[in-house]
């Protein structure tokens, strides 16, 4: 029975397609999911700056899949982090990874082999499938025990509790824990808005005066018509619909479209407001303020930004602030100045709001295997609470006091080495194991400290200082029995979906067919798939109160 249902949810998660993204390295103009060729960084010998034990015997030996950040800096047990916790924790470790992008398959082929690691880390939602099939272990009963941070900031947080357990309610992994909340902002070029004499746009009568004049003017050199007003971003996330903050609605394909409206859980293209919202981008898009390539454009925000043909965007934060210091950048305009903005809104004095954020929960979680001793799994515990600590954490967000940072004024920053080096700051931090893909806590100070200047710094912190911020859509987390009976009904719809939405920007569907569109999606069965969600929403409530 353990086999057929382990073999069931691993057919399930191969089949779903996640995408996780972390935002790291505020600031850096690399674009978030590329790496660059690193030479060896290695720190001073681990075993010399770790914090010197007392004898305790023999090491414990536990193997572990972790994902690799970088395909050129594939973890081992001599990676600095690692290196370091396995000495303050007693542990000997044999470590198996991948780079990050082949980690999903490999996760689900090692627990389907049934020979998996002591220490397995993946995504969460893998996680909890597997958990519950009987591959890792229920943590509560040890966390009680054992492992007091992790009482305190995920049992105790019942945000962060109702994010991570599985729908059986229990905890299989322990996830890792974001450090702020930005994530995509909305962005302009306020240097053009200067030359326009024109204000921050506020409403979306604002925005469409201010993309018509970005359009009309040649702000350049290059002639009028050379701007691309407004960049929207589909290429590997789709950014396209963030502008539905305005209307209160978050149409956000990752998430397949659910929201909570008042107090259920809703499909949000099937809204009213959504009717209104795509009327309006299909007007923009008509009149040239949108990239007319957006759809099949790869790397929109980099080709229109770093060729000085693009007066705003919605896109992560930091990265475009990041921009004001890019040397390519700045080589065609020296004057470029970026600066995030807050949301929109229909009418003036309404409170901006985004409903693009971070969770509390991160994507990434590790485990321990359901096949390890009940002494063994202590001490790994153990070690997972250790990470959760003060200690831990700055070992994890800022690797070694004295080596790869320093306290000023109390507050940690990177040192020399780590700044200065050739192949930029992130590089460095994930190369020697900083920012793993495992159960950490993310520290507001790593944010801080990883940002390029104070004016990155002041942008990544801007909505979370405003509080501009929807109370965040959870990603609710469904029975095995629930999702199947959702795949059903779901994988029609969500495709159908995606492409009609699409085709009301660019006007290859008329708006006038919105009402035919809702009526198609209600004769798919998207009554069905609503009931599923709101029964797991019911349970999500349960644990978050």
């Amino acid at each position: 029975m353990f086999m057929k249902k382990l073999k069931k949810a691993i057919a399930i998660v191969i089949a779903t397609s996640m995408s996780v993204m972390a935002l790291a390295g505020c600031g850096s103009t690399e674009q978030p999911t590329s790496t660059s060729e690193i030479t060896d960084t290695t720190s001073a010998e681990a075993g010399e700056i770790a914090e010197e034990t007392e004898d305790k015997g023999d090491p414990v030996e536990v193997s572990m899949f972790i994902p690799s950040r970088l395909p050129d800096a594939l973890y081992t047990e001599d990676t600095l982090t690692f290196k370091v916790l396995a000495e303050k924790m007693n542990m000997k470790f044999d470590i198996e990874t991948v780079v990050n992008a082949e980690a999903k398959n490999k996760f689900s082929v090692i627990v389907a082999s049934g020979k998996t690691n002591d220490v397995m880390a993946g995504t969460l939602s893998d996680i909890n499938k597997f958990g519950m099939s009987g591959a890792f272990l229920p943590l509560d009963d040890l966390i009680d025990q054992y492992a007091p941070n992790l009482k305190q900031y995920v049992v105790d947080n019942k945000e962060v509790l109702a994010q991570t357990a599985a729908s059986d309610g229990k905890i299989y992994g322990i996830p890792m824990l974001t450090a702020v909340r930005t994530a995509m902002g909305y962005c302009i070029r306020q240097d053009w808005l200067d030359d326009l004499g024109m204000e921050v746009p506020v409403t979306i009568d604002d925005w469409h005066e201010v993309l018509t004049a970005f359009k009309n003017t040649d702000l350049n050199g290059n002639g009028a018509g050379d701007i691309t007003p407004l960049i929207l971003d589909r290429a590997w996330e789709n950014y396209f619909n963030n502008f539905a903050d305005a209307w209160g609605i978050e149409l956000n394909g990752n998430n397949d479209y659910w929201m909570v409206k008042d107090g259920q859980m809703a499909f949000a293209p099937i809204l009213p407001e959504t009717k209104e919202y795509l009327a309006t981008m299909a007007q923009w898009y008509k009149e040239g303020l949108i990239d007319q390539e957006f759809v099949t454009r790869e790397d929109t925000n980099n080709y229109h930004i770093l060729n000085n043909k693009a007066g705003a965007t919605c896109y992560w934060t930091g990265y475009i602030a990041g921009m004001n210091s890019n040397s390519e950048v700045l080589a065609n305009d020296p004057d470029t100045n970026w600066q995030v903005i807050q949301p929109p809104v229909l009418t003036e004095g309404q409170a901006p709001k985004t409903f693009s954020q971070q969770a509390a929960v991160g994507g990434s979680a590790w485990a321990i295997s359901s096949k390890v001793s009940e002494e063994k799994a202590i001490e790994i515990i153990k070690m997972f609470d250790y990470v959760y600590s003060d200690e831990g954490s700055m070992l994890f967000n800022f690797g070694v006091e004295g080596d790869s940072f320093q306290y000023v004024d109390g507050v940690p920053e990177y040192t020399d080495k780590v700044t200065g080096s050739e192949d930029g700051l992130v590089t460095w931090i994930r190369s020697n194991g900083m920012q793993p893909l495992i159960g950490i806590r993310q520290l507001p100070e790593y944010e801080a400290a990883s940002c390029a200047n104070d004016d990155v710094r002041d942008q990544l912190f801007n909505y979370v200082n405003n509080n501009y911020f929807y109370d965040i859509n959870p990603s609710l987390v469904l029975t095995e029995d629930e999702q199947d009976k959702y795949d059903a009904v779901m994988s029609a719809i969500k495709i159908y979906v995606d492409e009609e939405l699409l085709k009301f920007i660019i006007g290859t569907t008329s708006i006038d067919k919105f009402d035919d569109f809702v009526e198609k999606i209600n004769e798919m069965g998207i009554q069905d798939a609503i009931d599923l969600e709101n029964q797991a929403y019911a349970r999500y409530t349960s644990l978050s109160e």
